[in-house]
């Protein structure tokens, strides 16, 4: 079935992008749900169930914390930086002044 939305009124538009929004979750929920049962049977066939197969990934997560600071201010020792992300005032104006990065290095 081909619409032609040339034809159809404001009202009418506003209607069927409702009815097209509704639609895609649905679809979607359905997707997601041939997805689970498709990965259950995978588990199943291996001797495992979907819930041990989830539960094993968890612990392969990259960890995350806090980095080491690499600078520190040379009169306020509670500013330092990484080096990551986007460089503090402090260093930028430090670096104005024609100063070396390296004279901050922890």
């Amino acid at each position: 079935m081909k619409i032609n939305i040339n034809a159809l009124s404001i009202a009418e538009l506003k209607t069927l992008q409702g009815e097209i929004a509704i639609e895609m979750e649905l679809r979607q929920k359905e997707e997601l749900q041939k997805l689970v049962q498709e990965f259950r049977d995978k588990a199943k066939s291996l001797g495992i169930s979907l819930e041990e197969l989830m539960s094993a990934q968890k612990g392969k997560a990259r960890a995350t914390g806090k980095v080491a600071a690499k600078y520190i201010h040379p009169a306020d020792a509670s500013l330092t930086w990484t080096g990551r992300g986007k460089r503090p005032r402090w260093v930028s104006e430090w670096l104005d002044s024609g100063k070396s990065i390296d004279d901050l290095k922890v």
